[in-house]
């Protein structure tokens, strides 16, 4: 969730939460209701409480209070619970539109937590020559470092089964959409395919800029570039600065899009700009994660606007984002 990826949104740390309207507590549970269905109104009530103490803080920044929150509501959703629990927690009257207020204060607070932490590296980088050390001795003093570590090497290996060379030292040119003030998982990719080159994007110029300092003070900057783009616009006056047909992969992070609609409309965007043959890695979320991310909704959609879905990957441990490996095809 909010410590795991990066997103759209990080890079924003002066700004407030985001207009957010008060929503009911969920609908109690039938007079008898099953075992299954009296826990999953209890889990619902326990969000809810979450919901109500995130939006009743001055702002999201990190600080006990809302590491606290955050902490405790993933711990909440990445549990292992059954078809039918998940489906009578989203049958508790309510409680969806509890989830989509609870996904953007989430995207609000990783903005803050990785802008916060962006700048603290860099600013302990300085007092130091950072690029002499290897540059995981610090950035693993971020907390949720090994969360990105993790999700990476999932997603590069699920990646290498779907290049033309199964070998991470093979040439890659590889995009990263919604990159963030901390491009942790670009770093991640580069430390795993060595002859990568990274194209950071992101439509926060203030998040590009911190990021681009990073990768700077880190060694990482001759196989990073950094384009100011927003990829859920019809167009860009920063459009130039990314020729889309030379990528061999694009990564979407979790939170560009943040409803099924939004995904497939920028997806549909990429495909006429990617070439064919192209590799998309999309985030996504299954049961209870999608409290915290939007899902993308496999099916005749995805092909109707030209893409080959390969694979979707549900991991159940501690990262929170499934992934999703798409083809461009050929036209």
């Amino acid at each position: 969730m909010a410590y795991t990826t990066s997103n759209m949104l990080a890079g924003e740390k002066t700004k407030a939460p985001p207009t957010i309207t008060t929503m009911p507590l969920p609908q109690t549970p039938p007079h008898t209701p099953s075992i299954t269905t009296a826990a999953a109104h209890k889990l619902a009530t326990e969000i809810y409480d979450i919901y109500h103490s995130l939006i009743n803080l001055p702002n999201l920044k990190p600080g006990n209070e809302v590491n606290a929150l955050l902490t405790r509501l993933v711990d909440l959703c990445i549990e292992t619970y059954d078809r039918d629990f998940v489906a009578d927690f989203f049958n508790v009257g309510g409680i969806n539109a509890i989830c989509s207020q609870l996904r953007s204060l989430c995207a609000t607070a990783e903005g803050e937590l990785e802008s916060f932490w962006a700048q603290k590296l860099i600013s302990e980088s300085l007092k130091y020559n950072a690029s002499s050390a290897h540059p995981n001795t610090a950035l693993s003093t971020f907390p949720y470092h090994q969360n990105y570590v993790d999700l990476s090497r999932i997603e590069c290996s699920t990646l290498l089964a779907f290049l033309p060379q199964s070998s991470p030292s093979q040439p890659l040119n590889i995009a990263f959409v919604g990159s963030g003030p901390l491009p942790l998982t670009s770093l991640c990719m580069l430390d795993i395919f060595s002859a990568a080159l990274v194209h950071n994007i992101d439509r926060d110029p203030s998040a590009l800029s911190i990021s681009q300092s990073l990768s700077e003070r880190f060694g990482y900057a001759d196989r990073m570039s950094f384009a100011c783009t927003d990829v859920s616009a019809k167009a860009s006056e920063f459009e130039g600065k990314t020729v889309w047909h030379e990528f061999d992969v694009v990564f979407l992070a979790a939170l560009v899009g943040m409803d099924a609609t939004s995904k497939l409309a920028i997806l549909e965007d990429l495909v006429k700009k990617l070439r064919s043959g192209a590799l998309i890695v999309a985030r996504s979320a299954k049961g209870l994660r999608t409290v915290l991310y939007p899902i993308l909704e496999l099916g005749e959609d995805l092909e109707r606007i030209g893409l080959e879905i390969l694979v979707e990957l549900h991991p159940w441990n501690r990262v929170v984002n499934s992934i999703i490996v798409l083809r461009v095809k050929n036209r």
